[in-house]
């Protein structure tokens, strides 16, 4: 409401007046745009003449659309959670490290027809424990979900996976993935405005880097020193604005781990250390440079999957440990709670998923994994995955295969859950932060909760709509210190 009225009643020529000055004023507005458009018009055909388009001039900043397309072709739908937005170059939470008092940019990180990346605030990790959460980035508006997750959620770190294939499909060629390159650098530069610190998760070599292809596989380069030179780029180019960096995913598993020799173990990911980390730390000696996170299997077979306590303990046998920052961490709750050690002998009567209950292993427990990890590695652990899924509420009947433990877990079991590991994360005292997995796939990930590949969903702290979950509010509402 404007701080001051005017009444009628006062002048009886008011009205007369007004209708006048409302005319002079409606017919200045008409010529002022009459002339923008004029010299936009000839702006425009100046351009044209001289061959230059916006997409070409790399002085033409990159904005990314208020709706973003998602993989199969349809517009995400409007979410129901309404953002409130941070004032650019809002430091994180907790206590950070500014790196540089002025953005800087590293010529090692440059590509082909785009612009130079200048990071807006850039810093190292903060040193007190750390809230974040996993957003599918590429998909949505992505300052909308950046707000999200800084704002509404009050958290202090997220996570971006970076698939390697789609950043580099051709090996000498750049320019074919401008657009990714393009929506990673939107989504970088919103998150550090907004205060969040960002985690890194780089997987997935392109085809082209290796012999071995079999679908729904991936793995590492048959060449480990195109694995080095991809890492530098990203690092190079994001410097000050990543402050931690996961070198590949889920590596006992042949899923993420397909290579000709069907090697699945420590030393094997050693191999790949080794050459990677010298040149993440040639670019930038601050970031923490977090080894990628194990499946929490509890199984071996050959060449398929290696039980996760069996890959650590080969990892600290041959010297991993000292090659990284921090232990990566996947906890994936299933349907226990995570103060449940594996033997300690609980039992839910009701469930209908009893692996853990009828077949007791480490890797079902939270708590078990992540004390287990620590006690053979004796390093900071980063938690880059954790979460429990749940069924209830998300408007489909049945689960997705092998994720039969979705059913037995309640929408405030998830809320529950979730605060809980933050607690035993944080008073651990060797946890530096925990990634929930996940806020938003089941907007984004194109399959339903109960397809396969529809998973991802059953973990999202949104419902279909985009309404929240009570883990969405229970996030937002917990203490944080």
């Amino acid at each position: 409401m404007s701080r001051y009225s005017f009444s009628p009643k006062i002048d009886p020529d008011h009205d007369s007046r007004r209708r006048t000055l409302i005319g002079a004023l409606a017919l200045a507005v008409l010529l002022v745009l009459g002339a923008a458009l004029f010299i936009l018009g000839i702006r425009g055909l100046t351009s044209a003449g001289n061959g230059s388009t916006a997409q070409s001039s790399p002085a033409t900043p990159f904005v990314p659309a208020v709706t973003i397309f998602s993989s199969d072709g349809t517009p995400q739908a409007g979410a129901a959670i309404e953002p409130t937005t941070n004032p650019a170059g809002t430091q994180p939470t907790g206590e950070t490290n500014t790196a540089s008092p002025q953005a800087t940019t590293d010529p090692r990180g440059a590509l082909p027809g785009l612009a130079d990346f200048v990071c807006p605030s850039p810093h190292t990790a903060p040193t007190k424990f750390g809230y974040g959460i996993q957003s599918d980035w590429p998909v949505g508006d992505i300052g909308y979900w950046n707000s999200v997750m800084a704002t509404k959620l009050k958290l202090n770190w997220t996570k971006a996976q970076v698939r390697w294939r789609d950043f580099q499909p051709d090996p000498n060629d750049w320019t074919k993935a401008r657009t990714n390159w393009q929506l990673l650098d939107a989504f970088t530069a919103d998150a550090n405005k907004k205060g969040l610190n960002i985690l890194f998760g780089i997987i997935d070599a392109p085809k082209w880097s290796r012999s071995v292809i079999v679908p729904a596989k991936t793995g590492p380069p048959d060449d480990l020193n195109l694995a080095a030179q991809f890492f530098q780029k990203v690092i190079a180019r994001y410097k000050g604005c990543v402050q931690a960096v996961e070198v590949w995913n889920e590596m006992n598993i042949d899923r993420e781990w397909t290579t000709p020799s069907g090697d699945i173990s420590g030393g094997a990911y050693i191999k790949m250390l080794k050459v990677v980390v010298p040149a993440i730390r040639a670019v930038d000696p601050s970031i923490v440079i977090i080894m990628g996170a194990l499946a929490p299997t509890g199984y071996s077979a050959p060449g398929k999957s290696l039980d996760d306590f069996t890959y650590m303990d080969q990892f600290v046998a041959g010297g991993g440990p000292a090659l990284v920052d921090c232990i990566g961490v996947h906890l994936n709750g299933y349907n226990l709670p995570p103060d449940i050690a594996w033997n300690q002998g609980y039992n839910n009567p009701k469930a209908t998923f009893r692996g853990p209950f009828d077949n007791p292993n480490h890797s079902w427990s939270f708590k078990s994994t992540l004390y287990g990890y620590y006690q053979r590695t004796n390093k900071p652990q980063c938690v880059t995955e954790f979460g429990w899924a749940s069924m209830q509420n998300l408007g489909v009947q049945g689960t997705p295969p092998d994720f039969g433990f979705a059913l037995d877990n309640t929408e405030q079991d998830q809320a529950n859950w979730i605060v809980q590991g933050f607690q035993i994360m944080r008073d651990s005292g060797f946890v530096k932060f925990g990634i929930v997995f996940n806020l938003d796939y089941i907007q984004k990930i194109g399959q339903k909760p109960n397809e396969a590949g529809g998973d991802p969903a059953t973990y999202s702290i949104i419902h279909p709509d985009g309404s929240p979950r009570p883990a969405f509010d229970a996030i937002a509402n917990m203490p944080k210190p």
